[in-house]
Formats: C-alpha cells, structure tokens, sequence
C-alpha cells in the first residue's frame, strides 16, 4: 500500500500549504569529526565534498513513497563510508523550497544523518513515518538549524516534513542492505496514513452527527427560530463570501439525541449537482433514535464543532472557498454551539435547578420532561471540557464566533464556564468523587479540569482548580500499582491507562499542579503490558482472549497515545496509533464507512462507501458503538451497531487531536492551553 495515499485537500493552489507554520522546537544536533560529507547543493541536487567517496547511484524500490517528490528522480545517492551525512531541508523541490536533498540517501549502518534547515519556503520538520520513531519538533524556518539521527539497524527509513508533505516534501533513507532492496517499511501503514484517516473518519462523524443526520433537536424548530434563522443565515453568507451552504438542505443540530440508527431510508445523494450532499436524503429514521438529550451526547458534539471553528479560522487563506466554505462552516459551527449552550443551559433543559449549574443527566425534547434526573461525573466533565473551549473561542477573537454579532456575549459565556466548573467542584468533591464513578471517569475529568484551570475566570479560581486537580490526582495515584496499572476502571484496561494519563497530563499544564511521572507510568503499562503485537491492538485485560473495544474505549487509547507523543515525546507512541488504527478501525469495522475523500482503491482494509455499507440505502459513515476481537480465531466482529452519540464524538474529538493535522492544521493537539488564539 502507498503511505502516501491519504490526501489532505483538493487544493486549487497547492504551494499555498508553505504557509502552515509552527514554532521552534529542534532536536539535537551535531556532526562527526570525520568523514563528514555535505551532501546537498543549493539546488536540491547532490554534491559530494572531498572526504566522499565517488558518487554512485542505485535504484531502490520505495512502494510510491517518492513519486510525487519532483527532486527524486528514481536513483538513490551512495553515500556509504560516510560517518555523518547532510540533508537539505528547505532545498528547492516541488515548485519552491519545499524538498529534502537528495531525497533519497544510502548510507552504512552507524552513519548520523544532520538535517540542515537553508531558511527557507516557510517552516519545515523532520518526522519519521515508517522504518523508524523520530520527530525534530515543531516546524521551524531557522536558518542554520540542525536535527541529527544515528541509524544503526538496516532497512528502509521513510520520512516526512508535517506541514508540506502532502507537496511532496519527503525523503528515504537506506540503511546497510535492505534484503531485496524493496522498501517494504515504506509501503506499511504508517503513523501518516493512519493520522490522515483520523482526521477524515473524524469529519465524517461530526458532521454527519451536526448537518445531516437529523438525529437531535434542529436548528430552527419553530416559528421564532425560523425567523432567527433566515437573518442569521443570510448574514453568515454574505461574512462568508459564499452564495450557498456547503450541504444541501442540511439538518442543523443544536441538541444531538444519545443514539440513532445510522441506516439511510431512501436512495442518499451524497453529490447532487452542484457536487454537494443532500441531507435531505442522508436523515436517519427518528423513530429508531432515543429522543432523548444528555449533556455528554450535547458537549462532546459542539466541543468538536469549536474544535472545526478554531480549524477553519486559522486557514481560511489556504481552503478553497467554493468547495470547503471555511467561513460559512467555522460561523455555523460557532453558531450550533451557541445555540446548544442556549438550549442546556441558559433555557435549563439539562439543569437541575436554577441556583446553580448541577445537571440531570436525560431530557426529552418532544415531552419538555425529565428522564433522570440523576448528576453524572462523565456529564459534567464533559461539558466542562466544551465550555472551556468555548470560552476561548469567545474571549480569543475567532471569526467565527464574532461575525455575525455573537448570540451570548463572551462576557455571559465565561460566567456560565466559570459556574460548571464550581458546580462540578463541588458536587464532585476529591473525597467524593469515585463514589459510584470509577477511575477511568476520574481521567476523564481530569481532562476537563486541565483546560478549565487554564483558562479559569480569575487568580482564586485558577488556584481553587489547581488545588482541585491536585486532590484528584491523589486519588488516582492511591489506584496505580507500582507497574503503572491503574485499579477500579473501566472493563477495558488499556482505556483506562489510556484517559487517566492524558487526564494527568492535561492537568498538569495548570500553574501548580505536575503528575507527568505518574502519567509516564500509567501510559507504560498501557504501551508495555497491554500491547499485542499479534493483534496489533490493545488487550482488554492481560488475561483476556477476547477484547471488547468501545468507541469510547477508543477514545481513551487513542487520548492516552496523544498525551504520550505530544506531551512526553514518548517512543514508539505513534507506531503504535499507526497499528492500533489500522487494526481496530479498518480490520475491526469501528468506524463503519467512508467518504471521499479518504476512500483508496489500495487500502489494507478498505471501507465501503455509505451506499455499500449494508442495509437496503446504506448507513453513514460514522463509528459502529463496539467491536470485538478473538484473539484465538484472529477475527474482528461488530458486536453493537448502533450510533452512540457522546462516545462517537468523544471519540472524534480525540482523533481530531492526534491527527496528521493536530499538530500542525489545527493547533494545539487538543493539550489545553495551545489552541487560545488564532495563529
């Protein structure tokens, strides 16, 4: 299969992607004493110093790797009895400087390979993607910057620079004799291909869930939102510099329902002609769905849609108007979540009373009552965590949130943020909290806490929070054996690893509060005792033969692996994701369909289009609830079907992070904090 497979965007102007740019973060660097060959020229082609020996080439197979590399013209450049080689990063290639140089190298195993940065096309990196684990950091355009790496196993080294891969900026390196000279580790999926079907595979769930699925309550639902609507949409329009919405006769949902069936029950015309989907036809049967609202199914949804905000604002230069609308999206999504902060909040429908904001945990539209009236930790942990990023967005000066006019004020957002935070800090007290929740929820809300005390209200809030997150913390710690395994979680193990982890490591970038060595621990257990290599997933538990894996399972692995890479620079963290992904949502069906984009005729496990998915129409392109895995028969199966909001989105909302795009398209990889402003 071709790593390389997985496309960004359709872009009118590609060189218009040297604009994505990142701050500095280089790795070491350094070069040997001796031997030392410079083996780039200004103009991407090779130039052997005198301590090289002859220029030689050979013709290595990289699997397609290359093939839209304009400097690499099929020949790789000998440079063995080298003990340190140069590459050019920035050097001209792919219609700028936009190339590594020479792209493709051969050295002996021992040999440090120096990346020199020349200053310039913008900002680039170094990132291994197969055959390897390195990453030289955040883009940079530094003039004069290096990154070194020492490559001592033979075999075949396939890397990438983040923000201009998808230009064609990537190299290879043979290291000592590959076997057969084919680059099977640069035909593996890898951490980009995978990175790529994340950032698809979480599009496709949130705006099926958002615009098209007609599984909530929608946006208008009466004779004075009707009116609301038509003002706001023209106004919206003519900010966006668009004539019409991206999707036809969308369903614009401002309180999800918990679950829905995502089969279609007419013909779907996902391109009309106009080359737009018709939600008209891609609506779910509503006599299948539950009717009912919880906070968790509303956060998780809108938290996403502020996530896709944030996207679009920053990139509004680079995205094709006509196709992708990033204005018209990035003022909808602000809009949506405004509405359902409305609906829960400021209306009540989700309080308990009206002194504070403690929240029920089910409410039925159609009926206007109550159907458990019961406060959740998981709720309020994930309305937390929306708030707080709404709060950011309001307070940030995001486009879309403040054009057209806001429908809250930022002023009355952060004073509703300010109130859920106070609410949960006191209903849910350290002392309290794991009593009839368990440890794996406490990860959860630790997440939330970790962007609210970045983002508190004032300095005896940020302090009250530290001193909150800090209590929590050691109730965790009071569950973690000396191996890292955390007790009292959920049924699946590595989900619990995966979210208190992350859960500790979002917190600790509050001011006061550090438990990165009890992180470091708890995602070792997870990446050391609960990997199966066979399976190429993580086992439920180390005694199970069959692992039972939930969206919202994935979720949590997939949060604990972000933290890792992102927040520790933990090895091997995005081999695993690469193998973990590929297996439990391409092999294992937990994400059931895809769309163009994303759909490859070369994929190792292909997904059928939404019309092919099964039943009479098909069904969305969206996550299967659960999957299981019998390790004994080596066989995955879907063992419950339907579409469950809260840990669909909580899942999208986790693969958005880690994605290709988390670090570099869309800020910030989801750690709080990094994505505040626009860039």
């Amino acid at each position: 299969m071709n790593p390389a497979r997985r496309r960004f965007l359709k872009l009118g102007s590609i060189a218009a992607l040297g604009s994505i740019a990142g701050c500095s973060a280089p790795g070491d660097s350094g070069s040997s004493d001796q031997n030392t060959d410079k083996a780039t020229s200004g103009d991407g082609g090779s130039a052997a110093t005198d301590t090289a020996s002859t220029a030689s080439a050979a013709e290595f197979d990289f699997g397609g790797w290359l093939s839209e590399t304009s400097n690499y013209d099929g020949t790789t450049v000998d440079r063995r009895g080298n003990n340190s080689v140069t590459i050019e990063v920035g050097a001209s290639a792919n219609g700028g400087s936009f190339g590594f140089a020479p792209p493709a190298l051969w050295i002996d195993p021992g040999t440090e390979v120096v990346w020199e940065w020349t200053g310039s096309g913008g900002s680039h990196n170094v990132v291994a993607e197969s055959g390897a684990d390195f990453r030289s950091g955040d883009p940079t355009d530094e003039a004069g910057e290096t990154f070194a790496r020492t490559f001592e196993d033979s075999g075949i080294v396939t890397y990438f620079c983040d923000p201009h891969s998808t230009m064609g900026m990537k190299g290879a390196i043979v290291v000592g004799e590959p076997g057969d000279g084919t680059a099977s580790a640069g035909q593996a999926y890898g951490f980009q291909a995978a990175s790529f079907d994340a950032y698809w595979y979480s599009l496709y769930n949130m705006s099926t869930n958002i615009a098209m699925s007609g599984n909530g309550v929608l946006f208008p639902h009466n004779d004075e939102q009707r009116e609301t609507f038509q003002q706001r949409i023209q106004g919206i329009t003519q900010a966006a510099d668009v004539d019409s919405p991206p999707v036809a006769n969308p369903n614009l949902n401002m309180a999800p329902f918990t679950e829905g069936d995502p089969h279609f029950t007419q013909q779907p015309v996902l391109s009309n002609d106009a080359g737009k989907p018709d939600a008209s036809t891609l609506q779910w049967d509503r006599s299948q769905s539950s009717g009912v609202v919880s906070p968790s199914s509303l956060a998780w949804t809108h938290l996403k849609g502020v996530t896709w905000a944030k996207n679009f604002q920053n990139h509004f230069d680079i995205l094709p108007t006509e196709s992708i609308a990033p204005k018209f999206r990035s003022q909808v999504l602000a809009t949506l979540a405004q509405l359902g902060v409305n609906v829960a909040l400021v209306e009540g429908n989700l309080r308990a009373n009206d002194e504070n904001m403690l929240l029920i945990s089910e409410f039925e539209p159609a009926s206007g009552s109550v159907v458990d009236d019961t406060p959740r930790l998981r709720h309020h942990s994930a309305v937390l965590w929306f708030m707080s990023d709404l709060t950011t967005l309001a307070e940030g000066g995001w486009f879309g949130y403040e054009n057209p006019e806001p429908l809250i004020p930022a002023k009355n957002i952060r004073a509703l943020t300010d109130g859920v935070a106070q609410t949960t800090m006191n209903a849910f007290s350290a002392d309290s909290v794991l009593d009839g929740a368990t440890t794996r929820d406490v990860g959860e809300l630790l997440g939330g806490v970790g962007w609210y005390g970045t983002h508190a209200g004032s300095e005896d809030l940020q302090s009250t929070t530290a001193e909150y997150a800090n209590a929590l913390a050691g109730r965790i710690r009071e569950n973690v054996a000396g191996n890292g395994r955390v007790e009292g979680g959920a049924p699946n193990q590595a989900a619990t690893q995966g979210v208190v982890a992350q859960g500790l490591l979002w917190a600790s970038q509050i001011d006061g509060v550090d438990h990165t060595d009890t992180a470091d621990s708890v995602v070792g257990y997870m990446l050391d005792e609960l990997w199966d290599p066979d399976a190429g997933t993580f086992q439920s538990g180390t005694d199970a033969s069959t692992y039972t894996i939930t969206a919202r399972d994935a979720g949590d692995i997939t949060g604990g692996l972000n933290a890792a890479d992102a927040v520790l620079g933990r090895s091997g963290a995005r081999d695993r994701f690469a193998t973990f992904f590929n297996q439990t949502f391409n092999r294992g069906r937990l994400q059931r369909a895809e769309r163009p984009p994303s759909h490859s005729e070369d994929a190792e496990y292909p997904l059928p289009l939404p019309p092919g998915a099964g039943g009479e129409f098909g069904q969305a392109a969206v996550y299967n609830s659960e999957v299981e895995y019998d390790s004994a028969a080596d066989e995955w199966s879907v063992t419950d079907p339907r579409f469950r909001t809260a840990d669909a989105l909580y899942l999208a909302n986790q693969d958005i992070w880690v994605g290709n795009w988390g670090g570099d398209f869309y800020q910030g990889r989801g750690v709080p904090g990094e994505s505040d402003t626009p860039e």
